[in-house]
């Protein structure tokens, strides 16, 4: 294999030019030169210890790792630009929490060396592509930061205080991002949660990006509010079938609960009454999986909407019915619910 430093050179080209994924594949070079590729393809060798296929790249890890011992081992904070894009690149493919090397792109970014779309596109490549690049949340943050540089900040507006979300001091330096791009953003973070279950920091920039429709649906005018209000009401649909298919996710669960104010707010009650309560959710799912902790953690959190004279009553009832009562989760709800009632 030829020298780490001089494929420094040859990865970073790779990841600058137009490619449909990025994968880290087991092994090294020995397991991947003998592959059988397209003849169109490059052919795997020391001077090329890579599979690129149809704008599919795929890094042995070996090499990978041998490459970025060598790139975090040069000057690179120092180096001119050109050096300091190509191995802050390396850098983060293999350690997404590298705050050293996120900060030098802000700076290229800053100082017009580097395009933030084009740093939003290689970072969902390698959150698409790693498991561990998508549950950093230093990596989320970039990616905000990074719509700010390309969207600008949403300025002054007055939102209605709603626990759990942001105020109109908060909201001023929200991007100001399209529908389009916060759909696309919602699309990466289901992949990103599909790969690395219970993926919490990708959940919290859900939040974030909700966040953001709400701001825009009280800003915008009449026309794009409708808009907005219909992506708030999808995702949310979403999430609750997410829900019924992840039922160990209790992230997901907590975000279902947390939206529920801005649904009401934003007088979107059609998505409550058009399909069952989150309370009536909650215990249809523990009646199916009682053995799950969080899915009881879900049921407490949508009772706290119910009144508590009415909460104990109901939860019993229910129980009773379902022949749940003895469940150890059902019983330290109960002590729950009737601590709340005293």
């Amino acid at each position: 294999m030829n020298s780490p430093s001089s494929l420094i050179d040859t990865l970073s080209g790779l990841l600058r030019g137009p490619l449909n994924s990025v994968e880290v594949l087991p092994g090294g070079l020995p397991e991947w030169q003998d592959t059988l590729l397209p003849e169109e393809s490059p052919k795997v060798h020391a001077g090329f210890p890579f599979i690129l296929v149809e704008g599919n790249l795929g890094l042995p890890k070996k090499v990978l790792y041998t490459i970025y011992l060598s790139a975090v081992s040069t000057p690179w904070r120092t180096s001119e630009p050109q050096m300091a894009e190509a191995v802050s690149s390396i850098i983060i493919l293999v350690n997404p929490a590298h705050q050293a090397a996120l900060n030098t792109r802000k700076r290229l970014i800053a100082g017009g060396h580097l395009d933030p779309q084009r740093e939003l596109a290689l970072c969902e490549l390698m959150a698409r592509g790693s498991p561990e690049f998508g549950k950093q949340s230093m990596v989320w943050a970039h990616r905000r930061w990074c719509f700010t540089q390309i969207y600008g900040a949403m300025g002054s507006r007055t939102l209605s205080p709603l626990p759990g979300w942001a105020n109109s001091e908060e909201a001023q330096l929200f991007p100001r991002l399209s529908p389009a791009s916060v759909q696309h953003e919602f699309r990466l973070i289901q992949h990103t949660c599909e790969t690395y279950p219970r993926n919490y920091h990708a959940w919290a920039h859900w939040h974030h990006i909700i966040d953001v429709c709400y701001a825009s649906f009280v800003s915008d005018n009449e026309a794009t509010r409708s808009e907005w209000g219909e992506i708030v009401v999808s995702e949310c649909a979403r999430l609750r079938g997410w829900i019924n298919l992840h039922v160990s996710d209790y992230s997901a669960m907590h975000q279902f609960l947390q939206v529920q104010s801005i649904l009401e707010h934003l007088s979107l009650e059609k998505f409550a009454l058009e399909r069952e309560t989150p309370e009536d959710h909650a215990l249809s799912l523990v009646q199916a999986f009682p053995s799950h902790e969080s899915l009881w953690m879900y049921l407490r959190g949508t009772l706290r909407r119910v009144a508590a004279e009415k909460r104990g009553e109901m939860l019993r009832s229910t129980l009773e019915r379902e022949q749940l009562a003895g469940n150890s989760h059902a019983i330290q709800l109960l002590e729950w619910s009737g601590r709340s009632e005293a």
